[in-house]
């Protein structure tokens, strides 16, 4: 008498289809976060030189473009009196102006800067060793 019924043959293949899809699916997962994560910073080209500066407290970094935008915080404006409204007073304020910026959106982000009270205010340069 059989107390077992035959042995069912082994399954000798395996369904490679999920194991793909999760593959894709962690691929297409890191390809997003890392654009997001690179994405937040605007990318400008400083000029070169200047000495190096120690910031005393918390500071403030301010970016402009080649047309004039400054981002802050991931917002942009056009006029620097609105970001004087923005900033924190008592900070040190740092802008990292692209090198092909024109002299006057640079002087008028500073000149306004100063005048809205902010006294510690620089200007970011790539070091050259």
């Amino acid at each position: 008498m059989r107390i077992r019924e035959k042995r069912k043959p082994l399954i000798a293949d395996i369904n490679l289809s999920p194991i793909l899809d999760l593959s894709l699916m962690l691929i297409i997962f890191l390809a997003v976060t890392t654009e997001f994560i690179s994405g937040g910073e605007i990318k400008v080209q400083v000029p070169k030189g200047g000495a190096a500066i120690e910031a005393t407290g918390e500071v403030v970094k301010v970016v402009m473009d080649k047309e004039g935008r400054i981002y802050y915080k991931g917002k942009v404006f056009k006029d620097p009196l609105q970001l004087a409204r923005a900033l924190p007073k008592g900070r040190e304020v740092f802008i990292k102006a692209d090198r092909e910026t024109p002299y006057q959106f640079v002087f008028t982000l500073l000149d306004t800067l100063r005048k809205a009270g902010f006294r510690k205010v620089a200007l970011v340069g790539q070091r050259v060793k």
